[in-house]
C-alpha cells in the first residue's frame, strides 16, 4: 500500500501527494513490490489533534485486517518519509500496533527498507515523531510571536486578499468597499442579511475569490474589526499599553462605532438552536428570523379564555389556492391555538404600517444627544492606570509575583466588563441614529414600493415596526362577515 499525506494544498490540484504516490511507485519497484491501493490525505495536517485523516485511517483498518475491502490481501507500507505518516506519538504507536498484528510485513520510506517489528526501529521511529512534533510546536509558537508582532505594528496579515481592499491588502477597491460599507449600515438599520445577499446575487456580484455570496459568508465578513482598522488576534482585539485598540495601516470602510454595532447584532443573535450533544439551545427571538410577510410574529390573538385571559397565540400565515392576499390566523387547537381569529392580511398590513409611521413622525427613535454619552469613561481610565501601574512595581520588583498575579485578573476583569458595556452603549446609539437616518417623507416614499423599485427591504420594514411595537393584539369581531373594524387591533407600543 502507498500512503500520501501533505499538510497544504494551496493549488488545491493534489500535485503533491501525486509526486509522492510516483515516488512510492518508484520504491516499490526498486524491491520488486506491488503497489495494490494508494491511500491519501491532501490538504490535511498529521500534527493536530482535530484533524481527522480519512486516508491514513481506512489504511490502519486494512492493515488490521490484513486486507482491503474487496478482499485484496496487504502486505506492507510505501511512504516517501516517517513524517508523512505521523507527526504525533499517538498515531504512529497506532499505525505500528496495526502493522506488527501479523509477522511478515514490509515497510520503507524513499531511502530505504525498515524493520517494524524491531523494538529499535519502533523506538528510533517513535523519536522521530516526538522531535517532528516539537519542530512543531516550535513553528507554531514562532507564528504566534510573528502574528502578534505583525498585529501590534499594524501590518496586514497575509493570505487570500480580503473582500473590499485591493491586492495590496491597504488601498480600498473602489467597486467592493462602497458595497460592504453600504451592507454593514443597512444591516444596522434592520435589513437582514438574506436580504442584502440575494441583491448581492441579482447584481452579480462575487467574493474576492470569485464565488457566489451566502448569509454565512455575508456575516464572516461583517464580523471582522478589519473594516474599522483593528485587528482580532485569539478572540481579543489587540490593543496597546494603555487599552486603545491598535489601528492597522490600511484604509478603513467602516467607523468603529459602525464596526461595533454591527458586532453587537451579531453577538446577539449567535447561537444555534441546538447544541451538538443534541440538547436544545436558546431560542431564536422573532426578529432574528428571516420572515417572509410584514407581520409574522408580532400580531397576536385576542380571543378571551375562560380564565379571563387571552389566548396570545402568534397568528400564522395563511394562503389558499386562487386568492391574491394572505391571512393572518391563530393556530387550531392541535397546533397550540385556539383557531378562533383570522383577518385578512393586505388590510391589516396596510393599516399597521400606517399607524407606525404616523407614530414615527410624531416622536423620532435616534437618540437624543443628552443620552448619548458612556458614564463609564473614567472607572475604565483608573482600571487601566491602576494595571499599567501594578505592572511597573512587579517589574521593579517592588511587589511580589503571588501579589500581582492575584490582583492584576481582577482588574483586567473589571477592564473587560466596561469595555463591554462601552462598546454595547455605542453600538445602540449607532443602531438607533441609523434607523432614523432617513427622513419620514424617504421612508412613507419606499415603504409600499417593491424592493427592485428601490422599496425598502420587508427587514427594514419590520425593524422600523419593530422598534415601535412590542405586539399588536386581534380581539374578535364577533360572527359572520363583519367588515375590517381596525378598532379591534390593539397595538402594545415600546415605552
Amino acid at each position: 500500500m502507498s500512503y500520501a499525506r501533505i499538510s497544504m494544498d494551496g493549488k488545491k490540484d493534489e500535485h503533491g501527494v501525486q509526486d509522492q504516490h510516483a515516488v512510492n511507485q518508484q520504491t516499490a519497484a526498486r524491491h520488486g513490490w506491488i503497489v495494490v491501493h494508494e491511500f491519501t490525505d491532501n490538504d490535511k495536517s498529521a500534527a493536530k489533534a482535530h484533524v481527522v485523516r480519512d486516508g491514513f485511517e481506512a489504511m490502519v483498518k486494512a492493515l488490521r485486517a490484513g486486507k482491503l475491502d474487496d478482499g485484496t490481501p496487504v502486505q506492507g507500507v510505501v511512504v516517501v518519509a516517517d513524517d508523512r505518516l505521523a507527526r504525533r506519538p499517538g498515531d504512529y504507536e497506532r499505525f505500528v500496533e496495526a502493522f506488527t498484528k501479523r509477522d511478515g510485513l514490509v515497510f520503507a520510506d524513499s531511502r530505504q527498507v525498515k524493520n517494524l517489528y524491531s523494538e529499535d526501529t519502533e523506538s528510533m521511529g517513535l523519536f522521530g515523531v516526538v522531535i517532528s512534533k516539537m519542530e512543531v510546536r516550535k513553528m507554531q509558537r514562532r507564528m504566534r510571536r510573528s502574528h502578534r508582532a505583525r498585529a501590534e505594528s499594524g501590518t496586514p496579515v497575509g493570505g487570500h486578499r480580503p473582500f473590499g481592499w485591493q491586492d495590496d491588502r491597504l488601498t480600498l477597491d473602489p467597486v467592493e468597499a462602497p458595497l460592504v460599507r453600504q451592507a454593514a449600515r443597512d444591516f444596522i438599520a434592520g435589513r437582514s442579511l438574506h436580504s442584502i445577499v440575494r441583491a448581492w446575487q441579482a447584481d452579480g456580484v462575487k467574493t474576492a475569490r470569485g464565488k457566489g455570496w451566502q448569509s454565512v459568508t455575508l456575516r464572516a465578513l461583517l464580523s471582522s474589526p478589519r473594516l474599522c482598522g483593528w485587528r482580532r488576534l485569539d478572540g481579543e482585539i489587540v490593543r496597546d499599553a494603555e487599552g486603545n485598540p491598535i489601528v492597522g495601516k490600511w484604509e478603513t470602510i467602516l467607523t468603529p462605532e459602525e464596526w461595533l454595532a454591527v458586532q453587537a447584532i451579531i453577538d446577539r443573535r449567535r447561537g444555534g438552536l441546538i447544541h451538538n450533544d443534541g440538547t436544545v439551545a436558546r431560542a431564536i427571538s422573532p426578529q432574528e428570523r428571516e420572515r417572509q410577510y410584514l407581520l409574522s410574529g408580532i400580531l397576536r390573538c385576542g380571543r378571551p379564555t375562560a380564565d379571563g385571559g387571552i389566548c396570545n397565540k402568534p397568528l400564522r400565515v395563511n394562503r389558499r389556492q386562487g386568492i391574491e392576499h394572505h391571512s393572518y390566523s391563530c393556530p387550531s387547537k392541535a397546533a397550540g391555538g385556539c383557531g378562533g381569529i383570522s383577518r385578512r392580511g393586505d388590510v391589516v398590513d396596510f393599516f399597521i404600517s400606517e399607524l407606525v409611521m404616523t407614530k414615527m413622525e410624531e416622536a423620532t427613535f435616534a437618540a437624543s444627544e443628552g443620552n448619548s454619552e458612556w458614564t463609564g469613561e473614567e472607572e475604565l481610565a483608573t482600571a487601566v492606570q491602576q494595571l499599567n501601574e501594578l505592572t511597573r512595581r512587579w517589574r521593579t520588583k517592588e511587589i511580589s509575583g503571588e501579589l500581582y498575579f492575584r490582583v492584576a485578573p481582577e482588574l483586567e476583569a473589571t477592564m473587560a466588563r466596561l469595555r463591554a458595556e462601552k462598546a454595547k452603549r455605542t453600538a445602540s446609539v449607532e443602531v438607533r441614529q441609523a434607523r432614523a437616518a432617513l427622513s419620514m417623507s424617504e421612508i412613507r416614499r419606499r415603504w409600499y414600493l417593491p424592493e427592485e423599485d428601490g422599496g425598502l427591504p420587508l427587514s427594514s420594514k419590520r425593524a422600523h415596526i419593530t422598534d415601535a411595537l412590542h405586539a399588536v393584539i386581534v380581539h374578535p369581531r364577533g360572527g359572520g362577515r363583519a367588515p375590517f373594524n381596525p378598532d379591534l387591533l390593539e397595538p402594545i407600543w415600546r415605552e
